[in-house]
């Protein structure tokens, strides 16, 4: 038993710990938009996969969008601000401002 309570301090507690305190960051970014189009999968109709550029590092990032598809083909090729928050598997998308 005392070996068990050792390991999980050992490497349990710290995960907690890192996780406790770094998660919940917000954070946004301004990239631009170069590309939008459909997931390609039947079951994911309102998806789309939205392509962006960092304008400071030229690095492109995609990601998959559920919200109104609309509004963001009248964004492609514009500065567009991504807003977000941080986990523990890496950063989720909130909102999308232009």
């Amino acid at each position: 038993m005392l070996i068990y309570a050792s390991l999980y301090f050992l490497f349990s507690a710290p995960i907690k710990l890192w996780a406790y305190y770094t998660q919940g960051d917000y954070w946004y970014k301004e990239y631009i938009l170069t590309d939008v189009q459909k997931c390609g999968s039947d079951y994911e109709d309102n998806c789309t996969r939205l392509y962006f550029k960092d304008p400071k590092t030229n690095e492109t990032h995609d990601f998959r969008w559920y919200e109104d598809k609309s509004t963001i083909m009248n964004n492609k090729n514009d500065y567009v601000y991504i807003f977000g928050e941080a986990s523990l598997f890496g950063y989720i998308v909130r909102d999308l401002e232009r």
